[in-house]
């Protein structure tokens, strides 16, 4: 039996760099580039609205538990430049200094005081998806 030795080669062993996504980019339709531009002009910078003192935040937040009234949440976090957008939720409780809230989603998160810059109620047509 006669053995052979198999030699094999690569493209990056003549010079060739593999430009990744971009090679792709020919094969991306029209309406697909158009989601993609849109998307971007979507990210913009929110700007921090005023911020509310500790004791601000805390009656409005007891007004909205009491009545359940929908609210508007900014966290006083910024990420690259811009805040993050406002938490639309209801009180669900508090306990031990955490505040549990109810997204308008359905799921349930928790916050501490300190982390809120300013909070506002919502309009209730909007929470419940109304028509004005």
């Amino acid at each position: 039996m006669e053995e052979y030795a198999i030699t094999r080669f690569t493209p990056e062993m003549f010079g060739y760099t593999d430009r990744g996504i971009l090679k792709w980019q020919g094969m991306i339709l029209a309406d697909q580039t158009d989601a993609l531009k849109k998307m971007e002009n979507e990210v913009s910078v929110i700007e921090g609205k005023e911020e509310m003192s500790e004791v601000e935040i805390s009656q409005v937040l007891h007004h909205a538990y009491v009545t359940e009234s929908p609210i508007l949440i900014q966290a006083n976090i910024m990420r690259n430049g811009s805040y993050y957008k406002d938490v639309e939720c209801q009180i669900a409780g508090f306990n031990g200094g955490r505040i549990f809230l109810r997204l308008k989603d359905g799921r349930k998160t928790s916050c501490l005081l300190e982390e809120i810059r300013n909070v506002e109620f919502m309009d209730s047509l909007d929470w419940y998806g109304k028509k004005k």
